[in-house]
């Protein structure tokens, strides 16, 4: 084995492999006998692959056309696994084997019973044995064969479970296969420590030579075929999505060993005999109670999250609400600020208008003065001429008693009586006064809409029924037109001794007689 090439997880025979020993080198120099670095598949990918058809993750992997990886030996006896070239093995084709054996049959070796449905289990060759394992658990066990060489046979990969295999050829293979197992570990610890670091710079320098070779070829293959309809395929099935899941219930502190396995079963199909068993529920039946628990375990969490966020809701709505006080506050604060400041300027205004006016009177006096000096009457000028005061309707705020010639500028409820909140005043159409929309009964939430053909009136005005009402138009002072209720009066009352007034009588006779009595009259 001197000159068989270098591998760092093991030796090997190019052959074995599929290596021509000239084809993948990089050097043109290359050949058998060369002392080039020789890596595998995996190695040159840079990956820590997983078989798809066994839960095992030790020996030498190929990819197949989908970028998985398997066995070679798993490639070799599982049937219905295809290479697509026959001397190099590879790539690997796994669309031709029926989807239905992923997880079908439980393997009788595997030493986890949680990875014994995972993968193709493949069956003993023994007619009528209805013994199922992994390739790799098989040949752990010495239970792989191999025809030889000159006999011509179409597979000549076969199996044997312990019951029908050759008791000394059996123990013969576990045994080589564990020296082998146990030679690999050891000379790959001494062979990293002979290694200088001269060679060990070589051998990473080629390591990511052939690692850009194997990408650019990734890159560059062609697409591999996929089938048109689906595959189903069990997600219990896949090595590696059990151990991610175990990893995960692992990191949560979630303890995977829930149910106990029974070992009974195992052992009865390791010795190919069948035993009775005893009543237990199916597998439906748990499958349905599990199925159950994990709705209501959902439901559970959907309503965890739901109250979470109706509780964040709430909060934010509280904090909301606070700002949207301390906000009300601060602008009711400079609301009353501006009122003060607005009555000081009014009080001021009223003392400029008084002393106008006392200006105005005495000027008029020296005007009259002036008139008697010259002997004449003169026209007033504009300036001494008193200005005409306005009475302030109830539109404006004003008491109908009260006269001033300073308009209103701020509203006031007819209600409180007070004229903060003008936003939230609203006019009546018909008494002209403004309410607020709290001091209203019942009170308004919202402003009330107004067109050219309808008003709004408060409460006092619109006491009146819409049965004793009316509809009638009117004109409004700027030329518009709007529709108007007009309450009708009550129906006269009539007592019942007093009889109406009654008919005249109808004059009977002949035509002739009635218009004598016209005549008459």
């Amino acid at each position: 084995m001197s000159s068989a090439p270098y591998n760092s997880h093991f030796s090997l025979i190019p052959g074995c492999y599929g290596v021509d020993g000239e084809s993948d080198s990089i050097m043109s120099s290359a050949s058998e006998n060369s002392t080039e670095p020789w890596f595998c598949d995996a190695c040159k990918n840079g990956v820590t692959p997983s078989c798809e058809l066994c839960p095992n993750q030790d020996g030498i992997f190929k990819e197949t056309d989908a970028g998985r990886w398997v066995h070679v030996v798993c490639a070799l006896y599982v049937p219905g696994v295809a290479f697509g070239d026959i001397d190099k093995l590879r790539p690997v084709t796994l669309t031709e084997m029926n989807y239905s054996k992923y997880g079908a049959k439980e393997c009788s070796f595997c030493e986890d019973a949680r990875f014994a449905r995972t993968g193709v289990c493949i069956s003993c060759d023994a007619g009528m044995c209805r013994s199922y394992f992994h390739v790799t658990c098989a040949q752990r066990e010495g239970l792989l064969s191999e025809a030889a060489a000159e006999e011509d046979i179409a597979d000549p990969f076969f199996a044997y479970c312990k019951q029908h295999a050759d008791r000394f050829d059996r123990k013969w293979k576990r045994k080589n296969y564990l020296a082998l197992q146990s030679y690999c570990k050891v000379s790959l610890q001494e062979r990293e420590k002979q290694l200088t670091p001269e060679a060990q710079a070589r051998i990473t320098t080629r390591l990511q030579q052939y690692r850009a070779k194997a990408e650019l070829s990734r890159n560059t293959r062609p697409q591999a075929w996929v089938p048109r309809e689906k595959l189903p395929r069990p997600l219990t099935s896949s090595a590696s999505a059990i151990r991610k899941l175990m990893r995960k219930a692992e990191l949560m502190g979630i303890s995977t060993d829930i149910f106990p396995v029974d070992t009974s079963d195992a052992s009865a199909s390791m010795d190919g005999r069948r035993k009775h068993k005893q009543p237990a529920l199916t597998a439906d039946f748990v499958n349905y109670y599990l199925g159950e628990q994990t709705s209501r375990s959902r439901l559970c969490a959907s309503f965890y999250e739901g109250s979470k966020k109706r509780n964040m809701r709430m909060i934010q709505i509280q904090d909301n609400i606070s700002e949207q006080k301390n906000l009300k506050d601060k602008l009711e604060s400079e609301q009353e600020k501006l009122h003060v400041e607005y009555s000081k300027l009014c009080e001021f205004l009223e003392e400029l208008l008084n002393v106008n006016g006392t200006l105005r009177s005495e000027g008029q006096a020296l005007w009259a003065l002036l008139g008697g000096i010259v002997g004449q009457k003169l026209s007033t000028p504009a300036i001494l001429k008193a200005p005409k005061e306005r009475k302030p309707s109830k539109k404006e705020g004003g008491t109908p008693g009260k006269s001033s010639s300073l308009p209103a500028i701020l509203y006031s409820c007819g209600i409180c009586k007070k004229n903060q909140d003008q936003h939230l005043l609203v006019l009546c159409d018909t008494c002209k006064l403004y309410y607020h929309l709290g001091c209203l009964e019942p009170p308004l939430t919202r402003m009330p809409k107004k067109t050219k053909n309808s008003y709004w009136q408060c409460s006092e005005c619109d006491q009146a029924s819409s049965d004793e009402a009316d509809i009638a138009m009117e004109t409004l002072p700027d030329g518009t037109k709007r529709s108007r209720r007009q309450i009708k009066g009550p129906i006269k009352f009539i007592p019942q001794e007093m009889s109406p007034e009654p008919k005249k009588q109808q004059l009977r006779g002949t035509p002739k007689e009635a218009r004598d009595c016209r005549d008459l009259k």
